[in-house]
């Protein structure tokens, strides 16, 4: 157990426990470790904290210390408060109470050991407190729409069908994703090596889709995270010479239908508030609005 001021190395390394004032930072070496403690109370709301629980569960090696991953809980009265995971360079923000001590402790957790973050994302009243407190020059904000389906909407689907993706396509869904990433202004941006690794690695689990219309890949889409109870649909992408035809509707529609039969209890899929087709859309299937979160982009 240590306070702040320790040389935490910036990574997860180790186990730690720091305290400020009334709240107490414990931070955890690997995922495993960060789930045990943790996910109980995450499942408690766990459409919100799908991008903690998802992106945890994603980790092929769950008890292995995974360098410059961060792994925290603020903690008081013995509680966990608030929480805060770190993959890559922006910090994910999810709480427990709208007591906003506890969302600083974050904050000076990632200040006071020279963690670098270049941007914030969770539920918008964490991520706008924290991102406050972390102090950094905001440069960037979207607004994201958290949806939830329980039941798919019957709808006339497109021409085509919806299949697993194959090795062949590796190279096409490496561009597309980079393409995707490009037009939802996705940050921080990924390397085309970092890209080609998550597509082989979703091609591998069976979980990246495309639309094969007259023998031609038209659109795609992928179960991007997975909790307890929820699949959570992604990357849904369609180049502009195929778009208005349906092609991305119906490969949600037959993704959210999947996971529904492989016995999850419901669907979850973030949108762009500034995009009312797209929220338009979804709702068609059965997609309703949920929680706001807000993604925040800092100064370099």
């Amino acid at each position: 157990m240590h306070r702040f001021g320790f040389d935490f190395q910036h990574e997860c390394k180790s186990q730690n426990v720091t305290s400020m004032r009334m709240t107490t930072i414990t931070s955890y070496k690997t995922p495993q470790e960060f789930l045990d403690n943790t996910e109980e109370i995450l499942e408690q709301r766990e459409l919100e904290n799908n991008l903690i629980l998802g992106i945890c569960n994603g980790f092929a090696e769950k008890s292995k210390v995974h360098d410059g991953c961060i792994f925290i809980n603020a903690l008081a009265d013995n509680k966990i408060q608030a929480s805060s995971i770190k993959t890559i360079s922006k910090a994910i923000i999810s709480g427990t109470t709208k007591d906003i001590r506890h969302i600083k402790s974050l904050a000076e957790y990632y200040i006071e050991n020279g963690i670098h973050l270049t941007g914030a994302v969770g539920k918008s009243f964490y991520s706008l407190e924290f991102s406050n407190f972390y102090g950094k020059r905001q440069v960037g904000l979207r607004t994201m729409i958290v949806h939830n389906l329980i039941s798919v909407n019957s709808l006339p689907l497109a021409l085509g069908n919806l299949v697993p993706a194959t090795w062949d396509d590796v190279d096409l869904l490496t561009d597309w994703t980079i393409n995707f990433e490009q037009d939802t202004q996705t940050f921080p941006k990924q390397s085309r090596e970092q890209i080609l690794k998550s597509t082989m690695t979703r091609i591998g689990l069976g979980t990246i889709f495309k639309w094969i219309d007259n023998n031609e890949i038209v659109s795609i889409a992928a179960i991007v995270r997975k909790t307890k109870n929820a699949g959570i649909v992604g990357l849904v992408y369609t180049p502009g010479k195929f778009r208005g035809r349906g092609y991305a509707t119906s490969c949600v529609q037959k993704i959210s239908e999947l996971i529904l039969s492989n016995g999850y209890s419901y669907c979850g899929l973030f949108t762009d508030k500034s995009n009312p087709t797209s929220n338009y859309i979804y709702k068609k299937i059965g997609y309703l609005p949920t929680i706001e979160f807000s993604d925040i982009e800092y100064e370099k």
